[in-house]
Order: structure tokens, then C-alpha cells, then sequence
């Protein structure tokens, strides 16, 4: 199983910050990352996430999905961490956004397969 499969080692290395091949784990990359809206203003500029069902793959700690999820009619986020979606659904709880769906688990494992969406988004998840 490689470092990012595996659950475990999300949060890198203790002490090291890297999987041990010399890759940076995932909260570095996105510590290093401008908290700045511009994934959203980027989206924006391609489509209106206003009212629109959105499928989100590969949320992460939903970051980028709370800022857009208040206009947005509903949205179904996951990510396969664990860790990450009980923060995301933390951070959703204490800003009282109540249209998210926060679930752990993987596009091909995507229970709601006759759902239909208008948007689908992912972010850092190649």
C-alpha cells in the first residue's frame, strides 16, 4: 500500500513530513498552499456554483467546500481520510453550514450512483 492510500500517513511522517521516498505529505503541500480563494475564483470564472448540486471528489478537510458550499443548493464531498472528513465536518458543524454531506470513501466506491449533480469539482487529487 503506497502513502497516499494509506490512511495512517496522511499527516506524513512524525518528525520527517515526508513518506519516506521523499514525498511531501499531503498537509504540507497544502500548508505551503495560498489560503487566498483562488480555487474558488477560479471555479467562478468557468461555472456558478449558486443553487447548483455539486459533487465534490476528494474534499480533503473541505477547505475549499465550506467556502463555496453557502451557495450552493447541496453538496456531497468525500475524501478517503478518515482523519480529513472529521474535520471537515468539524469545521462544518462550527461555521453551521448544514447543505454538505461529508463522506469517507473513493469515487468508485460512491454509493449514490443514480444521484445526478450539476458540478463536479476536485482539487489536489491527482
Amino acid at each position: 500500500m503506497g502513502f497516499w492510500q494509506d490512511p495512517s500517513t496522511q499527516a506524513g511522517r512524525a518528525g520527517t513530513g515526508e513518506d519516506g521516498d521523499g514525498a511531501l505529505s499531503y498537509d504540507q503541500v497544502l500548508s505551503a498552499y495560498p489560503r487566498d480563494g483562488l480555487e474558488l475564483r477560479l471555479i467562478e470564472r468557468f461555472t456558478s456554483l449558486r443553487n447548483k448540486r455539486v459533487l465534490e471528489i476528494g474534499c480533503g478537510d473541505g477547505r475549499l467546500t465550506l467556502q463555496y458550499a453557502p451557495v450552493a443548493s447541496s453538496v456531497l464531498a468525500f475524501d478517503p481520510d478518515r482523519a480529513s472528513i472529521e474535520e471537515a465536518a468539524w469545521q462544518q458543524a462550527d461555521r453551521g453550514i448544514d447543505n454538505v454531506d461529508f463522506r469517507v470513501g473513493s469515487i468508485e466506491q460512491l454509493a449514490d450512483r443514480g444521484a445526478r449533480f450539476d458540478v463536479a469539482l476536485f482539487s489536489w487529487s491527482l
